[in-house]
């Protein structure tokens, strides 16, 4: 493909346009972002663009110019979004964008309004909750608790993205809210798990799981920078949620041992799997506007995968079955996401990592602390530990085995 050489003025401001959008949205990692920013300043006719990227920052230079772009705390995009940008990264390296017009649909872009209603986010955070009661308290009482907390929790969720500097909060609100209502059905006798337990799917949009298994992505990818911010980022969340938890402890005064997350055995069979995350799969298409064609296939990756963990853990363990399950549904996100157009990997990829779900074994390690539970608590970090090693690890695999089919591939030649 014949590049058209614009000034190089124009082309770094538009890089630098493209590199602040890109990093706005950068909550799931910024590996590989380097080499399309490149590719673009290439495909505008300057072969010698280089890009370094961090987790809030970047470097440009194209020919004898260069820039400094630096944003706030990535956000998490619209999912429905991550497609309009995938197709005018495909329009640009196929030269069937010139530089006025990329602008154009860039700015365009960056002002689109999300397709759901805040009542459709809503109901989504508490279908999530419902799915993640279902599946990591695994009774008929975690998920009714799991709905009747992620009503409160969902106006928090609501509130973070309307309210300026209410985000930097709103994950101490969310389980001090959730811990409240679930404290005072423990004192009434309305429950029968602790509610250190019960206080943990209401709260699942805000656990910085996937946050976790990114900075285990970076980390291995070579981006040392971005790991790093993006670990103690998820730390001092997870330092909130644990706080938030206390507070209603103490506004409630139910003893701190109370939090220590224990519960009943499982009600469901293993097959409840299945319809479990398909609910978790739709309240993740709700509360994070994912485009309702992209809903199928990332069904299909969260329930192959699934299959793999169980058998996996059978055999093996359940590290073994997380390591196995993330190689699986990473490949197949890849491979899915080949073609130029088509769903972005990073919209399947994100339900199943949150359905592996790092961030709850984080959440429920700091509670096993503040309840004095330490040897317990020290086993729970040990578990989230080899989680997020599974989780990262599968994730460079499954990248290294679908590199062949990765949609950039196609325009290398061009």
């Amino acid at each position: 493909m014949k590049s058209t050489a614009y000034d190089e003025k124009e082309v770094i401001d538009f890089l630098s346009d493209l590199s602040k959008q890109l990093l706005k949205w950068s909550w799931e990692g910024v590996a590989g972002y380097d080499e399309i920013l490149e590719k673009v300043g290439s495909a505008y006719g300057h072969e010698d663009t280089m890009v370094n990227m961090e987790a809030q920052m970047a470097n440009i230079r194209v020919g004898g110019l260069s820039t400094f772009v630096r944003v706030g705390i990535p956000g998490f995009p619209a999912l429905a979004f991550t497609r309009d940008v995938k197709n005018m990264l495909a329009d640009i390296l196929e030269g069937k964008l010139s530089l006025p017009e990329a602008k154009k649909t860039l700015a365009e872009l960056s002002k689109k309004e999300p397709p759901y209603s805040p009542l459709m986010v809503w109901l989504g955070v508490i279908l999530i909750s419902v799915g993640f009661g279902g599946d990591i308290i695994g009774t008929w009482e975690g998920m009714l608790w799991a709905g009747i907390t992620a009503m409160a929790t969902g106006l928090v969720f609501l509130a973070a993205d309307r309210i300026a500097g209410f985000g930097k909060i709103a994950q101490l609100v969310a389980t001090m809210a959730s811990g409240i209502i679930v404290m005072i059905a423990w004192k009434f006798g309305l429950t029968v798990a602790a509610p250190g337990l019960l206080l943990v799917a209401s709260t699942f949009v805000f656990l910085p799981g996937d946050s976790i298994s990114t900075q285990a992505y970076e980390l291995a990818y070579g981006k040392w920078s971005a790991g790093v911010d993006r670990l103690f980022y998820s730390i001092m969340t997870l330092v909130l949620m644990a706080t938030g938890a206390f507070i209603a402890v103490v506004l409630t005064n139910t003893p701190t041992d109370e939090l220590f997350p224990t519960g009943p055995a499982s009600d469901f069979p293993w097959w409840a799997t299945y319809p479990i995350r398909l609910l978790l799969v739709i309240g993740i298409g709700l509360a994070f506007q994912m485009d309702k064609k992209d809903f199928i296939p990332s069904l299909l990756v969260i329930w192959v995968a699934s299959a793999v963990a169980q058998l996996s853990t059978i055999a093996f363990n359940e590290y073994i079955g997380t390591f196995f399950a993330t190689i699986v549904g990473t490949v197949m996100a890849l491979i899915i996401a080949r073609k130029p157009r088509s769903i972005s990997s990073f919209v399947m990829i994100i339900p199943l990592v949150f359905a592996l779900s790092p961030g709850s074994h984080g959440l429920k390690s700091f509670e096993s602390w503040i309840s004095g539970k330490l040897i317990t608590g020290i086993e729970d970090v040990n578990t989230l530990i080899a989680t997020i090693l599974a989780i990262g690890i599968g994730m460079i695999i499954g990248q290294v085995i679908a590199y062949p089919w990765r949609w950039l591939k196609s325009f290398e030649k061009a």
